[in-house]
């Protein structure tokens, strides 16, 4: 009973201390959260790295030596979603279309354009690096709170190019800011991702235009390299 009214005693002691300490981090949240420009604050509010829900849209993906332009339409039934276009830059064979379907069986999601949100980002360490009329381009990084069970965001640089004028993200680039173990056998020595963005329009808003990603690292000891560009082009909203 004792060292219970103790403990409590002590906490009435330190609690005003506490709660200097909290207001003050309060305080600096929002006077970060006021410093940002107005464009780069509307810019985020209607960022999103994530390809649009409810629209229909062709990719063309490049990897080492093939290319392939899918179409893909929200509204149609499911396995009918995704049709493969071109193989190579050519209609595509049977064998083609057999192991395309196959693929698309087992992965019928679209896969996101980045693995972060735009509540992801921590806007009080964004920081001006250059700027002119017309854009201004910032470096930051990401809440600890969104880091994820992996950490991975931990790990990487944020920087955005916003338009100022018609103020939206025009690209965003992830790099990896030293060479990171994600799990064990898997080393990563190089990332670096960027993804480019259209203007909005009154129709429409900012989509994703291209994206291109380079990786380097090593798994068990094998060196290994990967770079993917995909371009982004015929929005409709389906149906």
């Amino acid at each position: 009973m004792g060292s219970s009214i103790g403990s409590s005693r002590r906490f009435r002691r330190l609690w005003p201390r506490l709660a200097v300490v909290l207001l003050a981090g309060l305080a600096a949240a929002s006077a970060a959260r006021a410093a940002l420009p107005d464009y780069l604050r509307a810019a985020l509010g209607k960022f999103s790295a994530e390809l649009p829900a409810h629209w229909a849209y062709t990719t063309t993906t490049v990897r080492k030596e093939v290319s392939t332009a899918e179409r893909y339409d929200p509204a149609k039934p499911p396995g009918a979603q995704w049709t493969l276009l071109l193989y190579n830059g050519q209609p595509p064979a049977a064998r083609e279309l057999e192991k395309y379907q196959q693929l698309r069986a087992a992965n019928p999601v679209p896969a996101t354009t980045a693995n972060f949100a735009r509540g992801d980002i921590e806007p009080g360490s964004l920081q001006l690096v250059r700027e002119d009329a017309e854009r201004a381009e910032f470096l930051g990084g990401f809440r600890e709170e969104s880091a994820g069970a992996d950490k991975m965001l931990r790990h990487l640089q944020l920087r955005l190019t916003v338009n100022k004028r018609r103020p939206h993200v025009e690209k965003f680039t992830l790099s990896l800011r030293e060479p990171y173990t994600p799990i064990l056998g898997v080393k990563m020595n190089e990332l670096v991702v960027e993804m480019n963005f259209t203007p909005p329009t009154p129709d429409r808003p900012s989509l994703p235009a291209a994206s291109s990603s380079h990786f380097t690292g090593r798994i068990f000891f094998i060196g290994t390299q990967e770079d993917l560009r995909v371009t982004y082009s015929d929005f409709a909203p389906a149906g």
